[in-house]
């Protein structure tokens, strides 16, 4: 799993042009898990920009759809 978890991350980080990349995983709600299934969070980030709290919430389908085929083309 984190030889995938790895690769994806290389592609998110050219994608977004992120200076580099947060992985996080979430273990029971005393810890953040609100989706009670094994994933990971790979999230872009850029020197200097903030992070913001987990929410568990999620984004806009259009916009997630939008980043998903970033990452796509950033695979091949």
């Amino acid at each position: 799993m984190m030889a995938t978890v790895q690769k994806i991350a290389r592609a998110t980080q050219v994608a977004f042009s992120a200076d580099g990349v947060l992985i996080k995983q979430f273990n029971e709600p005393a810890a953040g898990q609100t989706v009670f299934h094994l994933h990971v969070h790979v999230l872009p980030m850029v020197e200097g920009a903030g992070l913001r709290p987990h929410s568990g919430k999620m984004a806009d389908q259009g916009l997630l759809a939008e980043h998903a085929a970033m990452v796509r083309k950033a695979l091949r």
